[in-house]
Order: structure tokens, then C-alpha cells, then sequence
């Protein structure tokens, strides 16, 4: 495993059983990793007086496991919108090698529309995206989600969403094209993919285009945020699930609570947020990662794992 800022209690990487799940030595350094990059995050946040908490997965991990769920593989984490913006405002001065901070504006091609902090020197490679070689970061990671205002009104939600989905289609589509640019096994249709990449990169110097679509995207999404709306919600990430809702009152007292060996922030309306998501969700059910399976490797980086899977 990479070196970590950290210091891991005695035994951390050891495999165990945790609720009838076998966590693997595997997953453990994983999740090392990940909280060498949260560690490295909190740092930076508590420097800038920035709020977070965890959000997802990671909040339901908190309450009802203290850590990790025994089948997680990620820490979901989020951020009103202001301070989010005030991090990615500072975030290239601060987050120094091997951690990254990866937005569309510092890493363009990833179109995640959240922010990710990354272990350059690791790997995390989506299982559906790793033929295409892409070349964006592709280290460990911790997900870092911008929060926006839900908008009381049916009507106005309604536009404003055909809005926020008309202008993704389209830096989705200009992207493509651009920054996204991969060959696959149709060699006519690579000749034609890197002549258009051609003109659009040179000649009519449009490879970034697509990035005021995105800007406009995210201003949609944060369209209402100056307004006292009842709930928030990771619009920029799934901007109609009413599962991702949180209260607006939740965010003016943040508790810090036991993860792991260290302590992470929720909202005071971590209650009423997991129930909306979960349900019972002291219950126990395993179910699959939003993002799906990820190929890990803990020991070099996506560079180098490209580079080996090119010489077999």
C-alpha cells in the first residue's frame, strides 16, 4: 500500500468480520486510503472555516456502524454550495501531491458534476470506463457533493430541471468530442472522432466549449439558492431523486460523531435525512455502490496500471 499522512491503529489492515461480512485485507487498505484522503480534507476545511458532513452511505455509516458499512467501498461527503465553491477557489494551493482535487475545471473529461479528492498514486478505475483510457485522475477517492436549494414551487422545480437536463445533453454531447475523446474498435470511426478533435482543438479552438455549458449547468442548479426553501438537495448529482433531500435547519448545527478511529461531521437532521433515504435504516440490507464496481489497486497508480495492462 501507498504511504499515508496517518497513523493507523495497530491491526486496522487486518481482515475481519463485521455484521456477518468478511472485510478483506483489500478493502481495509482501501478504506485506509480514504481516510487518509478525509484526514487531508477536514484539514483543509477547518483552515478555511468550511462546513461538511457526510452525506449517503457514509452519514447511514456513522449512525449506525461508527465507521465504514462492512460492504462499502467509498466516503460520500457534502457541502452547501458556497463553501463548496470556496474550496475549489483555494483547493489547487492547498491539496498537494499525491492528493488532487478533481473538478471539470482542474481535470476536464470526468463529468462527474461533483468534486472527487483523489491518491494520484493509487487506482480506481471505473469497471464501464476502463477500456476508453480515459485520461483524467483516476486515484482513490472521497466524493465531494455541492448542495443547492429545492425550490418549494412544483412548477418552477419543473423548469428548472428541463433546464439543468437540456444544458447537461448538451456539454455531455460537446464534450464527446473534445476532452472525451477516446478511441474505440472501429478504426474508420477513430479516423473521424481525431480529425473532428483536430479542427475542434485547433482550428476552431473550441476543445473547451462545453465547459460554459457546465458552468451554466451548475448555475441552474444553484438557481434559488438565496431563497429560505424547506430542503436541500444534491441537485447537480440527481436532481429529481427526493432521496438525496435534507432539511435546511440541519446545516446550523453540525456534530461531529465516531468513525473509525476518527470523527466525522453529520448534519443535527442526520434522522430525518436517512430516513427520507433509507427508511428503517437501522435495518440491514447489502446492496450495491451507486457508482458500481471500481477496479482498486492500493499499490500503484492509473498510470502505471494502463501502462501494465498495455505490455500483456
Amino acid at each position: 500500500m501507498v504511504n499515508l499522512k496517518i497513523n493507523l491503529p495497530e491491526h486496522f489492515l487486518d481482515e475481519e468480520v463485521r455484521c456477518d461480512f468478511t472485510v478483506t485485507k483489500q478493502m481495509k487498505e482501501l478504506w485506509a486510503i480514504e481516510l487518509d484522503l478525509l484526514a487531508e480534507f477536514d484539514r483543509v476545511c477547518k483552515k478555511y472555516d468550511l462546513r461538511y458532513s457526510a452525506t449517503g452511505g457514509t452519514m447511514l455509516g456513522v449512525i449506525r456502524h461508527q465507521g465504514f458499512i462492512p460492504w462499502d467501498d467509498d466516503i460520500d461527503l457534502m457541502m452547501l454550495r458556497d463553501d463548496y465553491e470556496r474550496l475549489c477557489h483555494i483547493a489547487s494551493q492547498e491539496f498537494k501531491h499525491p492528493y488532487f482535487f478533481q473538478t471539470e475545471y482542474s481535470d476536464p473529461g470526468s463529468l462527474r458534476r461533483h468534486a472527487q479528492l483523489r491518491n494520484s498514486e493509487t487506482t480506481a478505475i471505473r469497471e464501464v470506463e476502463e477500456k476508453w483510457h480515459y485520461l483524467f485522475n483516476q486515484g482513490i477517492f472521497i466524493d465531494i457533493f455541492p448542495v443547492d436549494a429545492v425550490i418549494d414551487d412544483p412548477d418552477l422545480f419543473q423548469k428548472q430541471y428541463q433546464e439543468a437536463m437540456a444544458l447537461r445533453a448538451s456539454y455531455t454531447k460537446k464534450a464527446k468530442w473534445s476532452v472525451r475523446y477516446h478511441e474505440g474498435p472501429n478504426p474508420v470511426k477513430n479516423v473521424v472522432k481525431g480529425v473532428v478533435k483536430s479542427l475542434n482543438n485547433s482550428l476552431f479552438k473550441k476543445k473547451y466549449d462545453y465547459l460554459k455549458d457546465y458552468r451554466a449547468f451548475e448555475n441552474v442548479c444553484a438557481r434559488y439558492n438565496n431563497e429560505e426553501t424547506k430542503y436541500l438537495s444534491l441537485l447537480s448529482f440527481q436532481f429529481d431523486n427526493p432521496k438525496h433531500y435534507k432539511t435546511r435547519v440541519g446545516w446550523k448545527n453540525i456534530v461531529y460523531k465516531d468513525f473509525e478511529f476518527m470523527q466525522m461531521p453529520v448534519t443535527s437532521d442526520y434522522d430525518e435525512i436517512l430516513t427520507i433515504q433509507y427508511g428503517d435504516y437501522m435495518k440491514m440490507q447489502k446492496v450495491s455502490t451507486i457508482h458500481g464496481g471500481l477496479i482498486i489497486d492500493t499499490n500503484q497508480s492509473y498510470k502505471d496500471y494502463f501502462k501494465n495492462k498495455e505490455k500483456k
